[in-house]
Formats: structure tokens, C-alpha cells, sequence
């Protein structure tokens, strides 16, 4: 009897909380139970830590296991992301498209967007997305990386944060003895593995297949995957990568050493002279400073990214641009004038001897403006294609090559084209966190791209049957005898990038 009245007592103060409180979904993860959220329609649980806090003696260290902790946290907030410049906007990317502050050196986190939807299926396929940002800024509070309606669509998707900048790529010969593998720099690589680790370890907690891992990632986030491609450490960590706005042929990291040297004169610019006087820093002396050239980046450190690149991990790739991206002056207005002179000037920079020829490809006036843009994108995309190539000769798995045509409606957007990062709006699903004067072609063009990405994510092929009524044009593998990319518009159809001599011309530049 006395059990009885417990029960019911328990049915009547459930029915007395309110909705949103009876719906909040919880899970449990290795390091202890969360409580997250209804978010559009997906469950969402936010700030999970896949390291512990690289802070004092962990700064420039790959990340720890992250702590357990007791009782139920919360998931239902962002944490906070890597230590970087306030955000501002800048051109068409508004705020929408940019990490809020306040910013953290203790900040590796993961947001995982999943649904309870039996209809969806079990052992769902999985998403990592890593933020672009130039490894100076971004994270995985970015309005636009929503991944609600990605859920929605049947995977388990997921977003990050990574160590920017110095916290995330310094390189010091202090660090190279203290590290068992006598390396130095590359940390932001270190922490997309951890978070691919904690993936592996946990996501079938969310109801995720850990053997159906697609990393995924845009600008410095693709860079990150490029180089993790050729990492003994990151075999088998995912079955398929996408890389938006990130391959480009002969790629050539900076080595060690150079980046040991940018290092010194950061530190020296700081005051420190020796790796105790840098993790004495605080942690706001890591946030890059305008008008400062320090430029940090990847590197060759013979231990993530070895010396050869000998591995190649052979998986399925998605990958291409935006045709506003390549262009000389990318950024700048499509009206913008470009004098003849200042156009084979800057083409003579950008391709050496090879410029004189592909420069008479493109026939103009005394305003070059048009030809500029049009030869910088044919360049982006061929080389791009170059990298297709390098790849395809050592590995067996398709590669998919895609030109995102589609340009995003208002005065914010409209002059510029289609640019850096526009297409992920679009992928995901997200039109909503943006104020502009959307129209029914904005949402076929947004319907259209996640289905392609959601079935790679999927399958490892981005073509499968007729999605919401619409049918999916077929998007054959990049062979580079056809140099055939798909064009994603309102109207996705494959096409060659360029014309036949022109693709000659610029694939001669880009061989080595």
C-alpha cells in the first residue's frame, strides 16, 4: 500500500510539471548523465566535454579524458568557445555565421543534435562538423551550424570546438622534449581527435553507430581533415569526409621548424622566454592581435602529420566550392572594376610562367573584372581538381566534386555571389537563423543540398531516391578524364568545370 501511494505521488508531480520539463531528454555518457533539451523538433544536449580544461601544465598538450562528474549536467547551453577576437561582423557573414563570446581557454566541447524517432531507425549514421574560421576563430555555437533539422533527417549530428591559433598551434622546442612522440604543434588536430575518440566511445548513447563516422568540415575545418587524411593516428576513426572550401592541388605544409621560429617571435612578442613564462600566460595574451602578422597553421610535425605523406586514408570524399570563391579580389563587390593590367599582374603572381597562356584564355576590355572572377574560380575548381587526382591515384574510394552556384538573396549577400560559407546554410537546413527575404528557390536549393550530404553521411553516396516529392539528379564520381563537377543550383546538373583548354591549361600549372 505504502508503495502504491509512492507511485501515484510520483505520476501526480510528473503531471504537474510543465510540458517542456516532462519532454527534457536525458542520456548517459561514460563521464556521467545529462539532461538536454527539445530543439526544432530534435533532442539537443550542448557543452560536453570530450577533453579536460588544456590549462596550466595542459596547455599545449593533446587533451586529457575529459572529468566524470556526479549527478545529472546540464546540456542545455552552449559552453563556451577557444579564446579568440570578439566577433564582428564583416561583409555578407553576420553574426549568425560567427562564435559569440564570451570565449574560454577551457572550452573542448562537443553539441550533439539526435532524435528518439523509431521511423529514423537505429544505429544512425553520424556527423562531426568542424568549424572553419582560418584557425584564429569559429566554434560549435555558430547559429548557422544548427544541426536540429540535420537530425531530423535521420543522423546523429555534431558539432565542435577547437583550440585556436597559439593555445592551438604554437611549436617549440620545449614542447617537442616534454612530448612522448618529440613533437610539437598541431594541437587543434590533437583535439579533433580526442573528440573523435569520445565519439567512438559514446555516441551509441545517442543512438549512433560508431562505425558510421563521416567527419565533416568547412575552410579551416576541411584543412584540418585534409591533413588528419594523411594520419596514421586518425585511421578508423571515421568511414567517409566531407571538405567544403578546402582542397587545392600541392598542398605543402609549413614544417616544424618554421613554425618554431613564427612561435619565438610570437613569445618574444609576449614577453616569454620559455615554455614555464608561456603557460604563465593568461589566457587573453593567446587571442591574436589585430594588425600583428602571426599567422599560425598546421605544420608537418612527423607525429599526427608525418614527415612523407605515405598514409593515405581511404575512405569516400565529398568535396568542392562555392562560385563566388578563387576569384581575384574574392570578397570584394562583383562590380567591383578590375583593370587588365592589374588582372595578368595578379594572375602572373598567383601561376608563375603559366600565366601568360591561361591570361589569353580570358579575353577582355580595359575592365577585367568579369575575367578575373571567372579565371580565379576556373582556378579554384581546377586545382581542386588537381587534388582529386593526386588522391585517386593511391586511394579506391569515389570522390564527389561539387561548384555550389547558388546565391543567397539580400543586400547583404547578393553582391558578393556565391561566397565563402554560404552553402552551409543551405546543407543544413538553417535559412531560419538568417534575416534574409528568402524565396521558394532558396528552399528547393536548401531541400536539394541536404539530401546530398545527408545520404554521403548515410551511405559514403550522396545519390539515393526522390526526397520530399523532389528527385535528386545523379552526381557521378570526379573522374578527371570527363572533369565533370556538379553544379548545385535550383536545377543540380553535372557539367564540366571548364572549357576543354582551359582545363588543360591549368592542369599543366598545377602538376608537379
Amino acid at each position: 500500500m505504502v508503495k502504491m501511494k509512492i507511485r501515484v505521488a510520483g505520476l501526480l508531480l510528473l503531471l504537474a510539471l510543465p510540458a517542456a520539463a516532462q519532454q527534457t531528454p536525458h542520456i548517459r555518457v561514460a563521464q556521467g548523465a545529462l539532461a538536454g533539451f527539445k530543439d526544432r523538433g530534435a533532442d539537443a544536449y550542448f557543452n560536453i566535454p570530450f577533453g579536460a580544461a588544456p590549462v596550466g601544465d595542459r596547455r599545449w598538450k593533446a587533451p586529457a579524458p575529459p572529468p566524470a562528474w556526479q549527478g545529472v549536467r546540464d546540456a542545455t547551453k552552449f559552453g563556451p568557445a577557444c579564446m579568440q577576437q570578439d566577433a564582428a561582423p564583416l561583409g555578407p557573414w553576420s553574426m549568425e555565421y560567427l562564435a559569440s563570446p564570451p570565449y574560454s581557454e577551457d572550452c573542448l566541447s562537443l553539441n550533439v543534435w539526435t532524435t528518439s524517432d523509431k521511423s529514423l531507425g537505429k544505429n544512425k549514421a553520424v556527423a562531426l562538423f568542424i568549424p572553419g574560421g582560418g584557425f584564429n576563430s569559429g566554434g560549435g555555437d555558430v547559429p548557422v551550424y544548427n544541426g536540429a533539422q540535420m537530425a531530423k533527417a535521420g543522423i546523429v549530428f555534431i558539432t565542435m570546438n577547437y583550440r585556436q591559433s597559439a593555445a592551438g598551434l604554437l611549436a617549440h622546442p620545449e614542447l617537442a622534449a616534454e612530448s612522448p612522440a618529440h613533437a610539437s604543434g598541431n594541437y587543434s588536430l590533437t583535439d579533433v581527435l580526442a573528440a573523435l575518440r569520445w565519439i567512438k566511445a559514446n555516441i551509441a548513447s545517442f543512438g549512433g553507430d560508431p562505425a558510421k563516422v563521416t567527419v565533416m568540415g568547412q575552410s579551416a575545418g576541411a584543412a584540418a581533415i585534409n591533413a588528419l587524411l594523411q594520419s596514421p593516428q586518425a585511421k578508423g576513426l571515421f568511414r567517409a569526409a566531407i571538405l567544403d572550401s578546402g582542397v587545392r592541388a600541392n598542398t605543402v605544409l609549413a614544417s616544424n621548424q618554421e613554425r618554431e621560429k613564427m612561435s619565438a617571435e610570437w613569445a618574444a612578442s609576449r614577453g616569454a622566454k620559455s615554455l614555464a613564462e608561456l603557460r604563465a600566460l593568461p589566457a587573453s595574451a593567446l587571442v591574436p592581435v589585430r594588425g600583428q602578422s602571426f599567422r599560425f597553421g598546421l605544420s608537418v610535425d612527423g607525429a599526427i602529420v608525418p614527415v612523407s605523406s605515405t598514409t593515405v586514408i581511404d575512405v569516400p570524399v565529398l568535396t568542392g566550392w562555392n562560385a563566388g570563391e578563387g576569384a581575384i579580389g574574392n570578397g570584394r563587390f562583383l562590380n567591383t572594376p578590375v583593370s587588365r593590367a592589374d588582372f595578368e599582374k595578379q594572375n602572373e603572381a598567383a601561376l608563375g610562367a603559366n600565366a601568360k597562356a591561361i591570361v589569353g584564355l580570358y579575353p577582355s576590355g580595359d575592365d577585367a573584372g568579369e575575367a578575373a572572377r571567372r579565371s580565379g574560380h576556373d582556378a579554384v575548381m581546377m586545382s581542386g581538381a588537381g587534388w582529386i587526382t593526386a588522391r585517386q591515384a593511391r586511394t579506391k574510394s569515389p570522390v564527389f566534386y561539387y561548384d555550389f552556384e547558388h546565391v543567397m538573396p539580400g543586400a547583404e549577400a547578393v553582391p558578393y555571389g556565391s561566397y565563402h560559407t554560404s552553402e552551409l546554410p543551405y546543407v543544413f537546413d538553417t535559412l531560419h537563423t538568417l534575416k534574409r527575404p528568402w524565396t521558394e528557390s532558396d528552399y528547393r536549393v536548401s531541400a536539394l543540398s541536404q539530401a546530398y550530404w545527408v545520404n554521403f553521411i548515410k551511405t559514403g553516396n550522396p545519390n539515393g531516391g526522390p526526397k520530399n516529392g523532389m528527385k535528386l539528379p545523379k552526381w557521378t564520381a570526379f573522374n578527371s578524364s570527363r572533369n565533370e563537377v556538379m553544379a548545385l543550383s535550383t536545377t543540380p546538373q553535372m557539367r564540366p568545370i571548364t572549357t576543354q583548354e582551359r582545363a588543360q591549361a591549368f592542369a599543366g600549372a598545377f602538376a608537379k
